[in-house]
């Protein structure tokens, strides 16, 4: 576990290197919680966009890890993002680190403190469906 105070460092730090003033940035799983957003803001982060895709992990976290394959450095959906390549396909492995009983716990503190961050950022939210293939995305 990282401090919230060093991982607002460490974005800001990063953030403010010239390719990401000029082509823009992303952070994904980030801020998890309303202490890490205020730490972003008050460091001058502040998102233009914020995505909020978690509807498949809500239709049941269960059903959603049986169609979960990695590759080490991506995740693939076997039913809605493939790998095309038969190279590629023979070396994905399952994910080890998503019991059931861990996505439910990520879930419940997502649900815990989604409505802190949603009134933050409400002004610049997104909501999309990822429960369909990844090109409708």
């Amino acid at each position: 576990k990282i401090p919230n105070a060093l991982w607002a460092n460490l974005i800001q730090e990063r953030l403010s290197n010239v390719d990401c003033i000029k082509q823009g940035w992303i952070l994904e799983g980030f801020p998890e919680n309303q202490e890490q957003a205020w730490m972003l803001q008050s460091s001058g982060i502040f998102p233009r966009h914020v995505v909020l895709s978690l509807q498949t992990v809500d239709c049941g976290s269960t059903e959603y890890l049986k169609f979960l394959t990695l590759f080490p450095v991506e995740v693939f959906h076997t039913t809605f993002d493939w790998p095309s390549d038969p190279e590629v396909q023979q070396r994905l492995v399952k994910p080890e680190d998503l019991s059931e009983q861990e996505v439910s716990k990520k879930l419940l503190e997502y649900h815990r403190n989604f409505p802190e961050i949603f009134h933050i950022y409400q002004k610049v939210l997104k909501s999309i469906n990822a429960d369909q293939p990844s090109v409708d995305v």
